[in-house]
């Protein structure tokens, strides 16, 4: 069996823009309750409390006299915009509340979800009027430069690999997210195959003029070449088990997000994708016992067409939402293309996320439970379905969807079947223990270390029994460091590098 060489570093950039999702507060020292008008912080509130005011009545546990915002000062912004900044808060000039109100909480959560800020803080002092006070909005500005992912690599499918994805997400002060990514991977060894590259610009933001409305647009094009076996054993990698095809992707999406609550967020979503595919003629997989079996590439030979629409749910009340330690995300999207939309496949598919973090030891560590799934009906193009890099983080994933490793992922528990790559159900469950290194306001803002395990499992709902009965999960492990950089958030794992053992 071929030896694979791998090598992988992620960079992932946890507050997006142009998605919009809604992020809590970093982890830091409390906010001290209010004692009086003068110097007045909010205090903390959980994510479950948070509820929009509309009259400034006392409710719960509010308290103090009404006060009127006479005006709103913006300490420590150098590159953004103080419009960007009083366009998120949910006060204005003008606006009657209590010292608690809840919106003021509010304030500070939707600061720190714009991505832009390491922390902020809101105090009062009194104005110049009896009842009138001034709402002093301090802010600390992080990088806004980032570097959302990196890909490098080798393996039998590429001689090697290279890519970037960077996003300026507060372009000239405006709040505007631009991005884009680009790979290369060079030719392998496997037949017909050829170099691959992609390129993508994005544009978005999060809100729109003070709304709950948020919008993005995209524009991607690939030229791939994607591997397929044919024949050898599940765990052999060997170039001559594998076949590839060209192929060429253009595509578009358009995006809208709004603002249920500071916490919630849902997402609308249009994709219109042209696909030209070069098939090969009866594509067969022949097994190590002489068996051919015909091959489903799930792909329309020549040109066709994708076009679907989409519905996401985002739910984040974590404290810290690049390194949390406590909260919760949960995350859905489904999205479907019919042929009434000019779309030549038919297809659905559902994703949701659940991420769950407890803290321990006063916060310093903290255990956390990652699941996932996801699962495609109809006629799912290729590149829609579950791909085993989603599943198991321990092989290569793909680069701005290009399949840069055709590998088998380890096989700990021995009994997998021979199914390909690619499936229709599929999903991992991880539970994390997280260890806090360091905080600090320059540079590099914070590190952590994990050590995590669980099970993955993928599979085809009509798989040929030919491939075997073994049950199609195994084990992932993982352990490594989280960086939160002003460029990006890092982590360096042990994942990539146990993928290079041969199992």
């Amino acid at each position: 069996m071929a030896t694979r060489r791998r090598c992988t570093l992620v960079a992932t950039l946890a507050l997006v823009l142009g998605a919009g999702a809604p992020a809590a507060a970093r982890a830091g020292e409390p906010v001290p309750e209010p004692p009086d008008a003068e110097g007045l912080s909010p205090a903390e509130l959980s994510p479950d409390e948070l509820q929009p005011l509309d009259e400034p009545e006392p409710t719960g546990d509010e308290f103090g006299a009404l006060l009127v915002i006479e005006t709103i000062e913006i300490r420590g912004n150098e590159s953004t915009s103080a419009r960007v900044i009083e366009r998120a808060l949910p006060v204005a000039a003008g606006d009657r509340m209590r010292a608690s109100d809840r919106r003021l909480r509010d304030a500070r959560y939707k600061l720190l979800a714009l991505g832009f800020f390491v922390d902020a803080t809101l105090t009062m002092r009194r104005g110049t009027a009896r009842d009138h006070v001034v709402i002093v909005v301090d802010v600390i500005e992080r990088g806004t430069v980032v570097l959302n992912r990196l890909w490098f690599g080798t393996s039998t499918s590429s001689v090697g690999w290279l890519g970037a994805d960077v996003s300026e997400r507060n372009f000239l002060g405006t709040g505007v997210t631009v991005g884009g990514g680009g790979v290369f991977a060079a030719r392998g060894g496997i037949d017909d195959s050829r170099a691959q590259g992609a390129l993508e610009l994005r544009i978005g933001a999060s809100e729109v003029l003070g709304s709950r409305w948020g919008w993005g647009m995209a524009f991607t094009g690939v030229r791939g070449s994607e591997p397929y076996r044919t024949g050898g054993a599940l765990v052999s990698d060997a170039a001559g088990n594998f076949d590839a095809f060209d192929y060429h992707r253009l595509g578009t999406r358009l995006s809208a997000g709004y603002d249920v609550s500071g916490w919630t967020r849902l997402h609308l979503g249009l994709r219109v994708e042209r696909v030209d595919a070069t098939l090969p003629d009866a594509p067969l997989r022949t097994l190590p016992d002489g068996t051919a079996l015909p091959l489903a590439l799930h792909l329309v030979d020549g040109r066709s067409q994708i076009v679907t629409g989409s519905l996401g749910f985002d739910r984040d009340s974590r404290r810290d939402p690049v390194l949390p330690h406590d909260g919760m995300r949960v995350q859905v999207v489904v999205e479907g293309g019919v042929r009434a939309l000019a779309s030549d496949y038919h297809f659905a598919t559902v994703a949701a996320r659940l991420d769950r973090w407890w803290p321990v030891r006063r916060g310093t560590h903290a255990i956390g439970l990652r699941l996932a799934g996801a699962a495609s009906f109809g006629d799912t193009p290729r590149f829609d379905r579950v791909h085993l890099s989603e599943v198991d983080r321990m092989i290569a994933p793909r680069a701005m969807g290009l399949t840069v490793s055709a590998a088998a992922a380890p096989d700990f528990l021995g009994t997998r079947g021979e199914d390909e790559p690619y499936g229709e159900v599929g999903g991992s469950a991880v539970v994390e223990y997280v260890a806090r290194l360091f905080r600090r306001r320059e540079h590099v803002y914070g590190g952590d270390l994990f050590i995590g395990g669980g099970v993955w499992a993928l599979a085809s709902r009509a798989s040929p029994p030919e491939l075997g009965n073994g049950v199609p999960f195994d084990l992932v492990v993982d352990a490594g460091l989280r960086l939160d950089t002003e460029i990006g958030i890092f982590e360096l794992t042990l994942a990539s590098a146990l993928g290079k053992v041969s199992w």
